[in-house]
C-alpha cells in the first residue's frame, strides 16, 4: 500500500515539473538600437525596438507593450507622431504615462523590428549624455503574457560644427604698403592642394573617430541591456498549481494511511 502511495506522489511531482518546463519555455529577447550614439545639438535621430529569440509557443506574438523613459533635459518631448510601427505593427502612444502599445493582425514568430521613435536633441547642451529606455515590456501570444527585461541606450550630444579658419595666405601678399607683390600661380596651386589634402586628412580622422565611438557604444548597449528572458508572466499561476497538487497528494496520502490502518485492524 505504501509503495502505491509513493508512486502516486512521484507521478504528481513529475506533472509539476512538466508544467514548470512548459511555462518557463516561453521567452523572447528585446533590444533597442539608435541610428547614432553621438548626435549634434538640435538634431533628429531614431531608435528602433526589435524582438528576437522568440520561443513563445506555436502561434508567435501579436501584441507588445511597454513604457518609454528618456531624459527630458537632453531630448525634446515625444508625441504620438514620433512613434511609428514597423513591419505591420500598429503603434499607439499615450503621452500621459509614455506607454507604447503595439498590435498586429498576424503573428510574429521570428526576429523583427517592431517600432521606432524619432527623438530630437535640445539646443545648448553640447557634451551632455541622455538615456532612452523601454521598460516593463510584455508580449502576448493570445494565450499567455510573456515578459522581458528593461532595455536602454545612451546618446551623447556632440559639439556643433565649427567653420574652418580662412586661409591667410592672400592677406600676407601685400607685405609693403603701396607695393604689389606678384603671386606665383604654381605656388598658389600647391598651397591650395596642400590645404585640400590637409582637410581630407582631418575629415578621414574625424570619420574614423566617430565610427570607433559608435561601435564602442553599441557594444556597451548590446552587452549591458539585452538579455534572454527565462521567465514568463504566469509565475503566480504556476505556484498555485504546484501548491494545489501538493495539497491533493497530501490528502491522498492521509486517506491511504487510514485505509491501511483499518485493514490491519481487521
Amino acid at each position: 500500500m505504501k509503495s502505491k502511495i509513493l508512486k502516486i506522489i512521484i507521478v504528481f511531482m513529475l506533472l509539476v515539473f512538466m508544467c514548470a518546463t512548459v511555462v518557463n519555455a516561453l521567452s523572447f529577447t528585446a533590444s533597442i538600437t539608435p541610428s547614432s550614439t553621438t548626435v549634434a545639438e538640435d538634431t533628429e535621430f531614431t531608435v528602433t525596438v526589435k524582438v528576437s529569440n522568440l520561443d513563445v509557443g506555436t502561434n508567435g506574438i501579436n501584441a507588445l507593450e511597454g513604457f518609454l523613459d528618456y531624459d527630458d533635459k537632453v531630448f525634446q518631448p515625444i508625441t504620438e507622431s514620433n512613434v511609428e510601427g514597423l513591419n505591420g505593427w500598429t503603434a499607439n502612444f499615450f503621452p500621459d504615462n509614455k506607454k507604447v502599445v503595439l498590435t498586429k493582425s498576424t503573428f510574429t514568430k521570428t526576429e523583427e523590428n517592431v517600432f521606432q521613435v524619432v527623438f530630437k536633441t535640445k539646443k545648448d547642451i553640447a557634451g551632455s549624455t541622455g538615456a532612452i529606455s523601454y521598460k516593463n515590456i510584455k508580449a502576448s501570444n493570445s494565450a499567455d503574457e510573456i515578459t522581458a527585461t528593461d532595455i536602454a541606450t545612451q546618446i551623447t550630444v556632440g559639439t556643433p560644427a565649427t567653420n574652418v579658419p580662412t586661409n591667410s595666405t592672400n592677406n600676407n601678399t601685400n607685405n609693403t604698403p603701396g607695393t604689389i607683390t606678384p603671386i606665383n600661380n604654381a605656388n598658389s596651386n600647391n598651397a591650395n592642394n596642400n590645404a585640400n589634402n590637409s582637410n581630407n586628412t582631418n575629415n578621414n580622422a574625424n570619420t574614423n573617430g566617430d565610427n570607433n565611438i559608435s561601435v564602442y557604444n553599441n557594444n556597451i548597449v548590446s552587452n549591458d541591456t539585452v538579455s534572454d528572458i527565462p521567465k514568463t508572466g504566469v509565475e503566480d499561476t504556476l505556484l498555485y498549481i504546484i501548491f494545489s497538487i501538493l495539497v491533493v497528494a497530501f490528502i491522498f496520502y492521509i486517506k491511504f494511511e487510514r485505509i491501511n490502518k483499518d485493514m490491519y485492524k481487521k
